[in-house]
């Protein structure tokens, strides 16, 4: 499975360079169906070997609530469960991959119960990188219009309160003690520097002005160094490089979105590559539109999202976007009486 895995991102990879490189999501019909045969090759081979009479252990299904909905609960195997692809490989039929099809989801806590719904009214902290200009105009102002509909929007800046936070652990300190149920980071995710790219970092900063911006780093063993946990149990878009964590052997069990689940996250979508700026931007955008504006469901509202891509731009790289919750997490329904400002 590591081989399949490191044979997805490398494909994964190619995408973000050809995006880069054409500056537009746009993908011409040939590239779509050369990325999509490679992928599929990858995704076959990984549901054959996977889907043997002992792996199936590793899954289960929730078939009440929808057609079909795989979660994965097993944390040994690191592979993009997305590009599982049942079929054969030389046709790269879209239908045939799981994750443009089905709301698959990730459980790291079987066993625990987890919540189903966000509880109104909605309250986000936007964290970004100042150099991301795709998150600075267009998902910010995208995504905080969508929010203002039903609760408030924070963009993490630097003030009074927050100039006493110089590193990754007083960040932590002041997550934990706020009300946010809702953190979306639009920023890089690096090795970090400190462990010789043993553990993942997310670069943020602290916004002052269009100029001026303060870089900290958000590593996974900072949340060791602090005791304590979210109160409002948060949905958590990591919506960054490589935010899954790697597939070497510490960063398989050493990752983000388990360090946040670990701590009362109630749920973490995380990139499982690099993503270029232009679509990472786009793509938050068209999934807070489904989650947040139709109330859809989370997997089904991530599972459009990957299909919105590939129908409009022929564009497959939301298959690296992967869900680690319950599936069937949802905005609560809006009271009547409800007035948010």
């Amino acid at each position: 499975m590591l081989n399949f895995t490191k044979n997805v991102l490398q494909c994964f990879q190619e995408i973000e360079r050809t995006i880069n490189k054409k500056k537009e999501l746009q993908l011409t019909i040939e590239e779509r169906d050369y990325y999509l045969k490679s992928l599929a090759k990858w995704g076959r081979r990984a549901y054959q070997e996977f889907f043997n009479e002992d792996a199936q252990k590793a899954t289960f299904q929730y078939s009440q609530l929808m057609k079909f909905a795989p979660i994965f609960v097993s944390k040994l195997l690191p592979f993009p469960w997305e590009v599982l692809y049942e079929g054969e490989y030389q046709q790269a039929d879209p239908e045939k991959f799981w994750g443009f099809c089905h709301p698959i989801a990730r459980n790291l806590t079987p066993g625990k119960t987890a919540p189903l719904e966000q509880i109104l009214p909605l309250n986000m902290l936007f964290c970004l990188h100042h150099k991301l200009l795709h998150a600075h105009h267009q998902e910010r102002p995208e995504i905080e219009k969508l929010v203002r509909t039903l609760g408030k929007f924070y963009l993490l800046q630097l003030s009074k309160e927050l100039k006493k936070l110089a590193d990754g652990e007083s960040l932590v300190t002041h997550l934990y003690q706020t009300q946010h149920n809702i953190l979306h980071f639009a920023c890089h995710c690096r090795p970090c520097r400190q462990y010789e790219d043993e553990i993942d970092a997310l670069v943020i900063s602290f916004i002052e002005d269009e100029s001026n911006a303060q870089e900290i780093e958000l590593e996974t063993y900072n949340f060791s160094d602090v005791s304590g946990s979210f109160q409002c149990q948060p949905l958590i878009f990591l919506n960054a490089c490589q935010s899954a964590g790697g597939i070497d052997e510490l960063r398989k069990t050493f990752n983000l979105p388990e360090k946040f689940i670990q701590h009362g996250a109630a749920a973490v979508i995380a990139t499982a590559c690099p993503v270029p700026d232009l679509f990472a931007a786009a793509f938050a955008s068209v999934f807070y539109n489904f989650f947040i504006g139709e109330k859809m469901m989370i997997g089904k509202a991530l599972c459009k999202t990957r299909r919105y891509f590939l129908e409009k731009y022929n564009n497959p790289l939301g298959l690296a976007y992967g869900l680690y919750s319950s599936p069937y997490y949802r905005i609560a329904q809006v009271p009547a009486v409800l007035g948010v400002n």
